[in-house]
């Protein structure tokens, strides 16, 4: 602070403190903090609404005019370079339901792949949607689900 104070610099406010510990973890200190120095740094609150902001993109379906079949294509399984797909055979939940956060004991099937595990390797996992929640959001946005999807972004300040 005073090598800063030096050079001209001034404080618009007290440095935020995030602990794991506390009840809700780091977010205790941070949504104390958050507002206090948005104010100071002149930035205006956000509104608060009981809708959800409109989406950044639109959705389109393509026709696949002049190319038969387009519509049956179905995109793989969710697996990036040099990993495998494998089972999980167990998902349980660790905690008391009425616990804040979601522990999980995942169990997995390794008889169908090879999976090389050495000591502080990690595992990732993708998860699949249920059929059935697929179902409903395809409903939601009116939408088939064989159908190609094109989406533009409609925020000019976005990146990809």
């Amino acid at each position: 602070d005073k090598k800063l104070e030096a050079c001209g610099a001034k404080r618009v406010g007290e440095m935020g403190i995030g602990d794991a510990c506390d009840e809700d973890g780091w977010e205790t200190g941070y949504t104390a903090w958050l507002p206090e120095t948005l104010s100071a740094l002149g930035v205006a609150a956000e509104e608060e609404s009981s809708t959800p902001p409109e989406p950044p993109f639109r959705v389109h379906e393509v026709c696949p005019d002049g190319h038969p079949g387009l519509n049956a294509v179905v995109p793989p399984q969710l697996c990036p370079p040099g990993a495998a797909l494998a089972r999980i055979v167990e998902n349980r939940r660790l905690p008391p339901s009425d616990y804040e956060r979601d522990i999980r004991h995942f169990v997995i099937d390794n008889t169908e792949v090879d999976l090389p595990f050495n000591l502080g390797d990690a595992v990732g996992l993708y998860p699949q949607n249920l059929p059935e929640d697929v179902e409903e959001a395809l409903a939601w946005f009116n939408l088939q689900g064989d159908k190609p999807l094109s989406l533009t972004c409609m925020d000019e300040t976005a990146s990809a």
